[in-house]
């Protein structure tokens, strides 16, 4: 008997489902009777992105600081008065990008420099240069 019940339940719900697929869509979507909703949040606010973003030392003007790596999806860390050491390689940032305790271990302070990383790539930057191709601006907000 409860077999009996679940069935003509799954059936009916079929149907509905059925009979509302069939039906033609009653008014077409036009921009007459189509209202966009405003937008509010923040991370939707218009933003202004840098054509060909810049890395550099503290004094420059045109520094990008919402860089984003296509290659490993992560924001772009920069250290101000710091460079990397040699001994960095790319297992270091690929296990301890987040882990600064580690990293601190492989800058080294140099008011001339400003060191960059993400997860894949780094970078010490003496003067105004041109980020690697795999770093994007992100937007900075208007």
């Amino acid at each position: 008997m409860i077999n009996n019940k679940f069935d003509d339940d799954l059936d009916e719900l079929i149907n509905d489902i059925n009979s509302v697929m069939d039906k033609p869509q009653n008014t077409p979507i036009t921009s007459q009777n189509y209202q966009q909703q405003p937008q509010t949040n923040q991370s939707q606010q218009q933003k202004r992105k840098c054509l060909q973003p810049q890395i550099g030392n503290q004094q420059q003007f045109r520094m990008c600081t919402n860089l984003r790596c296509l290659k490993c999806d992560l924001q772009v860390k920069c250290h101000i008065n710091q460079k990397w050491n040699k001994d960095v390689d790319y297992l270091i940032f690929r296990n301890y990008f987040n882990n600064m305790s580690i990293l601190s271990k492989y800058l080294i302070d140099d008011n001339q420099y400003n060191a960059y990383n993400c997860q894949c790539t780094n970078v010490n930057a003496l003067e105004s240069i041109a980020a690697p191709q795999n770093w994007v601006c992100s937007g900075h907000a208007i």
